[in-house]
């Protein structure tokens, strides 16, 4: 019988070894360099586990006379046509990008509220006056130990703005469809914005109607890392199919999510969006 977490922890040791493998190798004096390899380890990883139509590159997306400022990770459908490729760095336009990752090698907490709204400026020149679904993800190969601050600055970010609705009858308003939605702090913190208040685990009904909030969840083991990415998984999946892991093979679902229990088991604190 496979063994889906043990595999999955492993994710986060495949990607630690080849972070410290170039620390090993260069000085303080080119952690920039380091930065950008990681940000190659990301891509590369995520190269070999997509469907071969979806690709990956790095650069900017252009919105008719607006662009982006310069993206760590654009992860788009390549059957769509690019205004600009070379090599990994791309122009791309809002019809074909799936998500957006902004990579980083460490992240304090007061450096977090910044990069949400980096990111989440990104995502309104994306997608626009559109209710377009993006994958809006934050990943960090380390973090400091204390959750608690990490949790304080998410609950003084000012929601209003991203909440605020073009019809009163929307469910989502358009911005909050496409705002930063998952984040990786380190092998221990993921965080997973639920937008539309309820989570679609059945057994946790019980937040049915809940306000839009952030989960912030500590999976202890080091699967932060294998989270982030099983849940841009199932984003593109979605997007081809309109289902959910879960409503999918039974195999699949516990090789992408395969703590027993879920992980809502591993919840720290909900961060309502005001």
């Amino acid at each position: 019988m496979p063994n889906y977490l043990e595999y999955q922890k492993s994710i986060a040791s495949e990607f630690k070894a080849y972070e410290k493998r170039v620390r090993h190798l260069i000085d303080d004096a080119h952690w920039v360099e380091e930065g950008r390899y990681k940000e190659i380890i990301l891509m590369n990883y995520l190269k070999r586990i997509l469907p071969k139509h979806i690709s990956v590159g790095t650069g900017f997306i252009r919105n008719q006379d607006t662009i982006t400022h310069q993206i760590d990770i654009i992860i788009y459908d390549n059957t769509y046509p690019l205004l600009f490729s070379e090599g990994d760095f791309i122009i791309a336009v809002p019809e074909n990008v799936i998500g957006i990752i902004e990579v980083k090698s460490n992240i304090v907490p007061s450096d977090l509220c910044d990069i949400i709204k980096k990111s989440n400026h990104n995502a309104s020149i994306i997608c626009g006056n559109s209710n377009k679904m993006l994958f809006n993800g934050v990943f960090s190969y380390n973090s400091i130990e204390e959750s608690a601050q990490y949790i304080l600055k998410l609950k003084t970010i000012e929601y209003k703005q991203i909440l605020e609705k073009q019809f009163t009858n929307q469910i989502i308003s358009n911005k909050l469809s496409s705002c930063v939605n998952h984040i990786v702090l380190g092998t221990k913190y993921f965080i997973k914005l639920w937008a539309s208040g309820v989570t679609h685990e059945k057994k946790h009904d019980e937040w049915k109607g809940a306000p839009p909030h952030y989960s912030f969840y500590n999976m202890q083991e080091g699967l932060a890392f294998s989270y982030f990415l099983s849940n841009l998984q199932e984003v593109i999946i979605r997007k081809l199919t309109g289902k959910y892991v879960e409503e999918l093979s039974g195999a699949l679902s516990a090789y992408f999510y395969p703590i027993p229990e879920g992980k809502e088991a591993r919840l720290v604190e909900r961060i309502e969006l005001r």
